[in-house]
């Protein structure tokens, strides 16, 4: 991880950041890899993980999982068709049907769940009542874990005997590390105060806006809270309310949803001192057009005691720019996004799954997770 400089007058007004952390850690001297196995294959995991699984360092996919009879064995053979797999993969990866099936002849390390949110429970409870599920090492769930707190925590409590991880993938964004050094080092004051997002129309979810494309039964299911748990503040939110927990802790005396008010709760785990800072979030999912006023919005601004950083709330490529404490630009920091989302985040679990020390640690664990 590159290093800040902590006097303001030296820095350049604009650095641009090209480092990340699925290229950062590097691979181990020997070769121990995490075998992978996939349950659901659906958009999310072809598009933002997949890839990651084979492409991380100590990493390979060596087995898939799709109810529907034919469709893992289709999903392989169109990766090879596409030239898509190191050849390590394309000769050793197996294709499955049952869940049950998959864990007892591959008996992987570990498994991405990437079934809807609406299955997660279910698909959980096939995996730890499996025989052979005494040698997974880790199991890695697409986020929203659960459609509920209570399904989520159901879902943990059912997997006591193993690590659980969260797919919130931005946690481990270069851009977010970063953001936890501006704090360490105290660029905004020796503690936070207020923590303020605003969310106006579809924040960048694929299939909601012109200039992304998404599969129709991906806007279905975002939109389908029986699928999602409660549509889009469920699927895109939950990445702006991990974040939160993640560097301050856990959100508090909670008064409202849609125009969240609440405050930053105790915990062992902020990066700053945070206690009692002010959280205020207002989701509206409503497309923006010219005929309604609306114009979108997404922007998270964290407030400290002499300064601010002010970001998109979303995207792993976009700036953030910190300002002082009579709101002038001090430095913009600009990031290179990951060639896959999930790349990071999928390498710091093969990192502590294999205690490689150079990694940052897992930052979507379980308890942050709840």
């Amino acid at each position: 991880m590159m290093q800040l400089l902590s006097t303001l007058e030296v820095i350049p007004e604009t650095i641009h950041f090209v480092i990340s952390l699925d290229a950062a850690s590097g691979p181990f001297n020997n070769d121990a890899k995490v075998r992978w196995g996939i349950i659901g294959l659906g958009d999310v995991c072809t598009v933002k993980a997949g890839p990651a699984f084979y492409k991380a360092y100590n990493s390979t996919l060596t087995a898939v999982m799709r109810r529907t009879p034919g469709m893992a064995q289709s999903w392989i053979d169109d990766n090879i068709k596409a030239n898509k797999f190191p050849n390590s993969v394309a000769k050793s990866i197996r294709a499955y049907e049952s869940v049950e099936e998959m864990l007892t002849d591959v008996q992987p390390d570990a498994l991405y769940v990437a079934t809807p949110p609406g299955a997660h429970l279910e698909v959980i409870r096939k995996i730890v009542a499996a025989p052979s599920a005494s040698t997974l090492k880790a199991v890695y769930i697409e986020k929203p874990c659960g459609r509920c707190a209570w399904e989520t925590r159901a879902l943990i409590y059912d997997t006591t005997k193993h690590k659980v991880l969260s797919s919130i993938v931005s946690l481990a964004h270069e851009r977010t590390q970063m953001i936890r050094e501006l704090l360490q080092s105290q660029m905004i004051g020796d503690r936070v105060t207020k923590v303020q997002y605003t969310q106006r129309g579809t924040s960048f979810a694929r299939g909601l806006n012109d200039n992304i494309v998404a599969p129709r039964e991906l806007v279905f299911r975002r939109l389908n809270a029986q699928q999602s748990g409660g549509g889009l503040i469920m699927d895109m939110g939950c990445h702006i309310l991990s974040r939160i927990d993640y560097l301050f802790g856990p959100i508090v005396g909670v008064k409202d949803y849609v125009s969240m008010e609440a405050t930053i709760g105790e915990c062992t785990w902020a990066v700053i001192p945070s206690l009692d800072a002010k959280v205020e979030c207002l989701w509206d999912f409503s497309p923006a057009k010219e005929s309604n006023g609306k114009s979108d919005v997404d922007e998270l601004i964290i407030e400290g005691t002499h300064g601010s950083l002010k970001m998109y709330g979303m995207g792993a490529g976009l700036p953030v720019t910190i300002f002082d404490s009579g709101d002038n630009i001090v430095q913009t920091l600009e990031f290179d996004p990951p060639e896959h989302a999930a790349q990071p985040l999928i390498q710091s679990v093969v990192d502590e799954l294999l205690v490689h020390n150079g990694g940052i640690g897992c930052p979507a664990t379980a308890e942050n997770t709840k």
